[in-house]
């Protein structure tokens, strides 16, 4: 039950994570759109601001990084509980059929001596078919919980890959910023070096 609610939990993180990316990338999307506007012109007010909503949008990735990174840590733990739980269902069953074999002998030779033996031998049985249906229950289980991890595990895929894909539109945005930079500067020691000719033309 416990191992249900953090899979459950899990998910429900991994949504949120990922309307956050999804919200990110709308913001970069219309960040990209008013540049293409602009002709790659922007004022240095607006270079500015365009530079703190990167950064601020750099620190967000940062932290929605980490928290998958957490969430990863934790699916893992999961895993490996599910692989614990398998491991010892493994033995219940192994150990629960040993038994079943030898109570079923036992009570077939002592149901051939008297009645009594005979009642002992139903109760026995009846005792090991309520085990089989435990079984059979953490069985399902554990099935259960195994459908849910791989997709909890396709999702989490998804997210790093859309992830990284924010990263490559974030790196594409400061390099067009730091070409708009340089070519702002290359055309302001331009006009400098114009203006000076101009003034020795005259002495």
């Amino acid at each position: 039950m416990a191992s249900s609610v953090k899979v459950g939990s899990y998910i429900l993180v991994h949504q949120q994570l990922q309307d956050l990316i999804v919200v990110l990338k709308d913001q970069c999307d219309k960040l990209r759109w008013e540049l293409k506007e602009k002709e790659g012109w922007v004022s240095k007010d607006q270079f500015e601001a365009v530079q703190r909503e990167v950064q601020l949008e750099k620190e967000e990735h940062l932290k929605t990084k980490a928290k998958l990174s957490s969430e990863s840590e934790k699916l893992q733990f999961a895993l490996g509980e599910i692989d614990v739980l398998s491991k010892q269902l493994e033995r219940e069953k192994a150990a629960f059929e040993n038994a079943l074999g030898i109570m079923k002998n036992k009570a077939l030779r002592e149901s051939q001596q008297a009645s009594q033996l005979k009642d002992k031998c139903s109760e026995v049985v009846a005792q090991c078919e309520l085990q089989e249906d435990i079984l059979n229950v953490k069985d399902l289980r554990i099935t259960d919980l195994k459908q849910r991890l791989t997709k909890q595990k396709q999702a989490h895929k998804a997210q790093m890959e859309d992830l990284e894909i924010q990263q490559q539109q974030d790196a594409y945005i400061s390099r067009i910023l730091e070409e708009s930079t340089q070519g702002k500067r290359r055309a302001g020691k331009t006009g400098k070096k114009g203006f000076s000719k101009t003034l020795g033309d005259k002495h």
